[in-house]
């Protein structure tokens, strides 16, 4: 199921402009939602489902997501999840997004 929705709102975001501040955040906040909405539907299919156009445009929310849900192992599974990605460029830029994802965490 997130699949389908996240695929939808990545396709949408990646036709907007870079000066669409307003159309981004809507995309911004529909991927918030879809993906902090059930954490381990949302680890699932960043485990299996996710390929790595999809990974490298939902990276942009992963701090929200994290804050939000405050998931260890989100943040374990976008870390290995990362690891996968086949074009150094993208991983880089992802593991960037990672980074900010850890801050997000509370610490015990």
């Amino acid at each position: 199921m997130i699949y389908d929705e996240i695929k939808d709102v990545v396709s949408r975001r990646i036709k907007l402009h870079i000066e669409d501040d307003f159309g981004i955040q809507k995309c911004w906040d529909d991927e918030i939602e879809i993906l902090s909405r059930d954490i381990s539907e949302t680890i699932a299919f960043i485990e299996n489902e996710c390929d790595d156009e999809i990974f490298y445009w939902i990276s942009e929310v992963f701090d929200d997501v994290a804050e939000i849900t405050q998931s260890k192992e989100f943040v374990t599974t976008i870390k290995n999840r990362a690891e996968k990605i086949i074009d150094d460029e993208t991983r880089h830029s992802v593991e960037t997004d990672i980074q900010y994802s850890e801050y997000k965490i509370d610490s015990d």
